[in-house]
């Protein structure tokens, strides 16, 4: 009895190595595709991203962790660490608006549909003129399908850049692409360096360092005044009370800037900012007051 149990055991293990072994080859021979996690986790990987540091917690304003972004981040590309950004229509009516729809399309050529808030939002939209003009921070919606749709303007004809930041997996992209609204266009060239902007009769002061220098941190603090007084009403806009992108002239290169701290008695906001490239930067930066959000630009020169 004994001989006979041990002999069926024995078979039984036998079989299931083979077994295994015939399903280890299987996937070999097919090349089965990893899962998405998987997936988006060896591109970035590849691409230069610690995956490690990107899955943890960090300090971040108002509690929210610190997205830590896959190099290549800065939405001159189509396509990044697995994800494209893929656009139903390339054009826009010019001194119109009209929805514009897109999809992130994953590794496996489907539609991307679980994203992770930043902000308060899955995901920002940010579209703006070749020359800086017609500057859009929008919130698009996203169907059930994967497709993103949102109302763009377009004031002039010209080319445009649509630039979408968001966060799958604890890991944050930037993807852009190129909107054309047909017809006869001039640019108008980039405004002349200055510590001051007014905006919906509000007057926004920056003050920062005396050098700004390419891929060295720096603070930049807004003091915003109305009639010479401090601003003292700044309500919270996406998490924090004030909101700055940094794009670079004139490729319109993005830059990852994060909110540091405010003194709301003087209606100052700070940011944390590293603009990585030498050159000319435009500084978008938006604050909140009885609901309506202001938007102010200023130019500054990066050595």
């Amino acid at each position: 009895m004994l001989q006979t149990t041990t002999s069926r055991l024995a078979a039984f293990a036998a079989g299931l190595v083979l077994t295994g072994g015939a399903a280890a080859a299987a996937g070999s021979a097919t090349n089965a595709t990893p899962p998405l996690q998987d997936c988006l986790r060896v591109a970035a990987a590849d691409a230069g991203l610690d995956t490690s540091m990107a899955e943890e917690s960090g300090g971040g304003h108002g509690g929210e962790p610190m997205v830590e972004a896959v190099p290549g981040s800065d939405g001159l590309r189509t396509g990044l660490a697995g994800l494209e950004l893929a656009a139903a229509s390339q054009s826009l009516p010019a001194g119109g608006e009209a929805t514009w729809r897109f999809r992130i399309v994953d590794c496996d050529g489907k539609a991307a549909r679980s994203f992770d808030p930043e902000q308060g939002k899955l995901l920002h939209l940010i579209v703006v003129r070749s020359d800086f003009t017609g500057y859009q921070h929008l919130h698009p919606t996203l169907g059930a399908d994967g497709t993103w749709s949102v109302d763009v303007k377009a004031p002039k004809a010209g080319r445009y850049r649509a630039i979408a930041d968001f966060v799958i997996d604890g890991r944050k992209y930037v993807l852009g692409t190129t909107l054309l609204a047909p017809g006869p266009a001039s640019e108008t060239p980039l405004p002349a360096p200055a510590e001051r902007a007014a905006a919906d009769g509000y007057e926004v002061e920056l003050q920062r360092p005396a050098v700004l220098e390419a891929g060295e941190e720096s603070q930049l603090t807004f003091r915003v005044t109305r009639h010479g007084r401090p601003v003292r009403d700044l309500q919270p806009y996406l998490g924090a009370y004030g909101h700055l992108v940094a794009l670079h002239a004139p490729d319109l290169a993005y830059s990852h800037v994060h909110p540091d701290g405010e003194d709301r008695d003087q209606g100052a906001i700070t940011f944390d900012t590293e603009l990585h490239r030498a050159g000319s930067y435009r500084l978008f930066m938006q604050f909140q007051t009885g609901g309506r959000v202001h938007t102010v630009a200023f130019t500054q020169t990066v050595s």
